[in-house]
C-alpha cells in the first residue's frame, strides 16, 4: 500500500475592492483554522484516492452598484501535487445569483482566475453564499510528501467590481 499526504491548506481572505463602496460583505466560515487534506492510500496497481473537503462557508454582499465578481489565487511554493477548488451556491433563487465556473486548478503564481461572475448589482441577488470545494490529487508517479515535502497553499479570494 502506497502512503501519500498532501497538502496543509491556508485560506486567507484578501478582499480587493476596485471601485468606492461602503456596504459589502464577504466573508468565510471555515470552521476554525487552516484545512488539511491528506491524499493516504491507494490499492496496489491503482491511483490514490483523491482527497475533499467541503467544509468552508463563502458569504457575499455585492454592493458595487455594477455586476461582480470573486476570483481567486494561490502561492505555493515548490508545489509538488495538484489542488482544486470549485465554488458549490446551493440556490440561484432569490440569493446567490450569477455564473459558476467548472472546478479551477490551484497553480502557484497563477494569476487571479474568475470562481463566480456575473453577480447582480441589486437585492436579492447580490446577495448570496456558497460552499468552497477543495479537492486535493496525488498520483504514484508524482512521489510522496516524505520526498518532495507537504505542499502548502495560501489560497486568496477577491470580491471586486466586473
Amino acid at each position: 500500500m502506497n502512503h501519500l499526504r498532501y497538502s496543509t491548506l491556508l485560506l486567507i481572505l484578501f478582499v480587493a475592492f476596485r471601485q468606492d463602496a461602503l456596504a459589502q460583505e464577504f466573508r468565510f466560515n471555515a470552521g476554525g483554522g487552516p484545512i488539511t487534506l491528506a491524499v493516504q492510500s491507494a490499492i496496489a496497481g491503482s491511483e490514490p484516492t483523491d482527497a475533499t473537503d467541503s467544509s468552508t462557508q463563502l458569504y457575499w454582499d455585492a454592493n458595487f452598484g455594477v455586476p461582480t465578481k470573486i476570483t481567486v489565487s494561490t502561492v505555493s511554493i515548490n508545489q509538488s501535487f495538484r489542488l482544486y477548488v470549485r465554488l458549490n451556491v446551493p440556490s440561484q433563487g432569490l440569493g446567490g445569483q450569477g455564473i459558476v465556473q467548472p472546478e479551477i486548478e490551484l497553480i502557484h503564481n497563477m494569476a487571479d482566475t474568475d470562481l463566480f461572475t456575473d453577480i447582480p448589482s441589486t437585492l436579492p441577488g447580490r446577495q448570496g453564499f456558497g460552499t468552497l470545494i477543495y479537492r486535493a490529487a496525488a498520483t504514484v508517479a508524482e512521489g510522496n510528501s516524505n520526498e518532495h515535502l507537504d505542499d502548502v497553499h495560501i489560497v486568496t479570494y477577491t470580491f471586486l467590481a466586473q
